[in-house]
């Protein structure tokens, strides 16, 4: 699941993930429409706090970049 996918299915907003996992909305906000890529610690903090449906792996393939 994209993490764009998991906000719009969860109750929570796109503020409450990003103050959860330690940024901005805005920066959180520019991952979920891919002009960032996060960092590798951003990427576990927001499969942490997805509780796995986002993982951090998925970033990886989102930048071009190969495992």
């Amino acid at each position: 699941m994209t993490l764009s996918e998991y906000i719009k299915g969860s109750e929570g907003s796109q503020s409450d993930l990003a103050r959860r996992i330690g940024v901005s909305r805005s920066y959180l906000s520019e991952i979920v429409s891919g002009a960032k890529t996060p960092s590798l610690a951003v990427a576990v903090k927001i499969e942490e706090e997805t509780g796995g449906t986002v993982v951090a792996t998925s970033f990886i393939a989102q930048s071009g970049v190969t495992p």
